[in-house]
């Protein structure tokens, strides 16, 4: 999970847990606006491949984490 934790770090996000199984992670990326409202992106992480599923309205985007949760192309 270390490279979710990293990946939230570079990118200025609150991680909000939900669940976890013993392959995944899911729930919340937070991350704070200029103007001090929240804006809340939801997540699904794949623990093995490292693989994290950001969902919106457009549908999802798959990224490629490394280990240190930067993306990788």
């Amino acid at each position: 999970m270390k490279p979710l934790v990293y990946y939230c770090r570079w990118q200025g996000a609150s991680l909000k847990l939900r669940g976890r199984d013993e392959t995944a992670v899911f729930g919340h990326l937070a991350f704070t606006e200029e103007d001090g409202s929240e804006r809340v992106q939801e997540f699904h992480y794949n623990l093995q491949t490292r693989q994290l599923t950001l969902k919106n309205e457009m549908g999802d985007e798959v990224l490629q984490l490394d280990e240190m949760g930067i993306t990788v192309v």
